[in-house]
C-alpha cells in the first residue's frame, strides 16, 4: 500500500492520514503537519471533527506505534476535538475496538464512507 503520511482538512473536519509501511521518520512528519492543521482551529478558538485513517497502517516496528500513541495523545490537541472517528482494518482488532469503546464522541470502522457521513450528522 502506497505510504501517506498527511493531513487535510474539508469543512469543519479534520482528516489526518497515517497508511502504508510507516518508521519513525514517518510519523514525526506526519505529526508535524497533523499538529500546525489543528493549532490552526485552536488559534482561532474553534472545535473540529477528526477523521484518523490508519487503514492499511503496518509499524516497521513495535517503537512505530508507541511513538504514534505518544504523540497523538499527550499535547492537548484532542482536548478540542468534538468528535473522532478512526478507519481502520477489518477484522479482531476493529471488532474489539467498537465492542469495548464507551465514549459517544468515538466511532471506529473500516468504511471511509460511513465515518465522513457520521462525522459530517454529528
Amino acid at each position: 500500500m502506497l505510504k501517506n503520511p498527511s493531513t487535510s482538512v474539508f469543512e469543519d473536519i479534520i482528516i489526518t492520514n497515517l497508511t502504508g509501511y510507516i518508521t519513525i521518520a514517518d510519523v514525526n512528519m506526519w505529526f508535524n503537519s497533523f499538529e500546525q492543521t489543528c493549532y490552526s482551529f485552536i488559534k482561532q478558538e474553534k472545535k473540529y471533527k477528526l477523521l484518523v485513517n490508519r487503514k492499511g497502517y503496518t509499524p516497521e516496528h513495535f517503537s512505530v506505534q508507541k511513538l504514534w500513541r505518544d504523540k497523538f495523545f499527550s499535547n492537548g490537541i484532542l482536548d478540542n476535538i468534538i468528535v473522532v472517528a478512526f478507519l481502520i482494518e477489518g477484522g479482531d482488532i476493529l471488532n474489539h475496538l467498537e465492542q469495548s469503546n464507551t465514549k459517544d464522541n468515538v466511532i471506529f470502522s473500516s468504511n471511509y464512507d460511513q465515518l465522513i457521513n457520521w462525522l459530517s450528522k454529528y
